[in-house]
């Protein structure tokens, strides 16, 4: 990340401080110490009425630096600038644009006044990575909107629009452009009054009845979760309105700091990181992104991914030689638009606009114009090849690139791998250039793209040998209930060998552990096996994959995170003596044995 600057520049006798620490303006230690800075300039200069707080780039501080929850903290800390920031002797507005999150909105909530762009999107997401808002948030968002609000906020940890906060009572204005002009006029217009603070501030708070039983019906939704981040953020809404503010931060302080230790997460951190790592691809590493606007498919076998495409506002070329399965796969495409206009997901307007974008043809030379071409069977490479100039990556569906004289550089695999997972799958001599269009398409398809060697199969197999792990125990003579229960302790219910029955049996803990740690032993031995053999790039892939596919729970990591956290040594324990019953469950994988005589550990490979 550049080095982080807070630029002061002036407007009249307002002080502008403008945030520029690209990509995000994460809020990380150089960030908030030079914030800080700016602050204390801006608040002891006797020529300054009022300070704005602005950013450059792409959006206000999307958040914290979320690296930092696993070192040491380093001051000036988050809650303390939030603290210095409320305390000015000045007016502070916050200028809103992009995405304002978790501790970037708690800068803002800090703020006396708060004015966005309509486009701005704002949230407290700190509730899928198993903590709270630890800056003042649980305390100042009630104050400002009620426990309800702010507890439907902070428990869904999902965005809402500018316009639906400022209706919340979140911001004080919302314009469509003009956000410096708009912050300027709120400070001028806030420098002629007296300060209030957000602390200060009861609009929240007035119907004491209303908001005790917003907590009260929060904790009967949250009852009996599996992650202990919501019933603490309940807690400190409650804190809120029970203690005063200086104590309410104290309990909210004390609350983060218990959850970010907890195991669930760091689970959920390393999922968060395991994701942003798998978008890596080490061929396309450098290099410009190309343009992908024309998609071409071929072969009537790829034509479900005809609605997504259409759906991002591609143009789409539809080929198939057998008229009856082009005919066939239009007749589909008609129908699901036809669906989606009846459920109001689509407009007429919108399903026309999408038909016209839509080209069928018989013979591959309509796919001459396009920047990609899906490929639905090896045997019709040849035609795609000859149909299209070198330099269009042709990615054949489900399997490993192919390769063809003088094109094996346009060559990738192009592997479905679940509901919105996609394997792309490089060939030895795949180029950057058609790494980056696979990827680029992926994502305007709305997939999750994942780096895997041949043959693929990442979530698939690793999930396989936690099914045939919970059989192998089933055929063993554990009743299948019992496997059912234990399995759904761990978040493990798609590896269940059986439907699980309308109630699961209570079990003893020991014995959720005894059939739960097999599973999840025998998915991170695969995935061992998967990263030694080359198919998975790193081990956290391999948790991307498994999370990513809904087979492992988030807030355990994955696999090979969990297999950390059990530890090397204890794990090859388990396994060789679990492998004298069943060998190719358990015998483990010699890149296990390796780590583990070293003492090392999976996430030592995640560089």
């Amino acid at each position: 990340m550049a080095q982080a600057v807070v630029r002061q520049e002036r407007r009249g006798t307002v002080a502008v401080l403008v945030i520029d620490a690209p990509p995000v303006n994460a809020l990380g230690h150089g960030l908030r110490r030079a914030l800080w800075q700016a602050v204390e300039t801006a608040d002891a200069d006797p020529g300054v009425s009022a300070i704005v707080i602005g950013a450059r780039g792409r959006t206000f501080p999307a958040g914290a630096d979320i690296t930092e929850f696993d070192r040491p903290p380093e001051p000036p800390f988050l809650p303390d600038l939030c603290d210095r920031i409320e305390a000015c002797g000045k007016p502070v507005v916050a200028a809103l644009h992009g995405t304002a999150l978790g501790g970037g909105l708690e800068v803002a909530l800090a703020a006396h006044g708060r004015v966005a762009l309509a486009a701005t999107r704002i949230g407290l997401p700190e509730v899928t990575l198993g903590v709270l808002p630890g800056a003042g948030g649980t305390q100042r968002l009630p104050r400002l909107i009620g426990a309800e609000q702010a507890l439907r906020l902070m428990l869904s940890g999902a965005p809402v629009g500018a316009a639906e906060a400022l209706a919340l009572g979140i911001l004080d204005a919302v314009v469509e452009d003009g956000l410096e002009a708009a912050a300027l006029t709120l400070a001028a217009d806030l420098a002629a009054r007296p300060l209030r603070r957000t602390r200060d501030r009861q609009e929240g708070m007035r119907d004491g009845i209303a908001y005790h039983r917003a907590i009260a019906a929060a904790r009967e939704r949250v009852a009996g979760h599996r992650l202990p981040g919501p019933a603490r953020i309940i807690d400190c809404v409650e804190a809120a309105q029970l203690l005063p503010f200086e104590q309410g931060l104290a309990f909210e302080a004390a609350a983060f700091a218990d959850l970010v230790a907890t195991e669930e997460a760091a689970g959920l951190r390393h999922a968060f990181f395991a994701e942003r790592r798998a978008a890596r691809f080490p061929e396309a590493a450098e290099g410009p992104e190309p343009e992908v606007k024309r998609l071409g498919i071929l072969g009537a076998l790829a034509a479900e991914l005809a609605l997504p495409a259409l759906r991002a506002g591609l143009s789409l070329v539809v080929v198939e030689p057998n008229r009856p399965r082009l005919v066939a796969a239009l007749e589909r495409i008609a129908s699901a638009q036809e669906q989606a206009v009846a459920e109001g997901q689509l407009t007429p307007e919108g399903r026309d606009a999408e038909w016209a974008r839509l080209t069928p043809a018989l013979g591959a030379a309509a796919l001459a114009d396009c920047d990609i071409v899906l490929v639905a069977d090896p045997a019709l490479l040849a035609e795609a090849a000859e149909a299209t100039p070198t330099g269009v990556p042709l990615a054949l569906l489900g399997k490993r690139s192919g390769h063809r004289a003088g094109r094996a550089a346009d060559m990738l695999g192009f592997r479905p791998a679940g509901a919105r997972l996609i394997e792309i799958l490089p060939g030895a001599e795949t180029s950057g250039a058609a790494i980056r269009a696979g990827l680029v398409l992926a994502r305007r398809l709305g997939l999750q793209p994942l780096r895997a060697g041949a043959p693929g199969g990442i979530a698939v197999r690793v999930t396989g040998q936690g099914n045939l792990a919970a059989r192998h125990m089933l055929a063993q003579g554990d009743p299948a209930e019992v496997i059912t229960a234990a399995l759904h302790h761990y978040g493990l219910s798609a590896l269940a060998p059986v439907p699980p029955p309308p109630v699961l049996p209570q079990i003893a803990p020991a014995e959720a552990a005894r059939i739960g740690l097999r599973v999840m032993a025998a998915m991170a031995n695969e995935g061992a096996r998967l990263v030694g053999q080359g198919v998975a790039l790193r081990p956290s892939d391999v948790d991307y994959a498994a999370v990513a596919s809904r087979a492992f729970p988030r807030w355990l990591g994955g696999p090979m995170h969990w297999a950390d956290r059990r530890g090397l040594l204890i794990l090859r324990r388990d396994l060789a003596l679990w492998a004298e019953e069943a060998p190719a469950l358990w015998t483990p994988a010699p890149l296990l044995l390796e780590l583990a005589a070293k003492g090392g550990h999976f996430a030592d490979l995640d560089g």
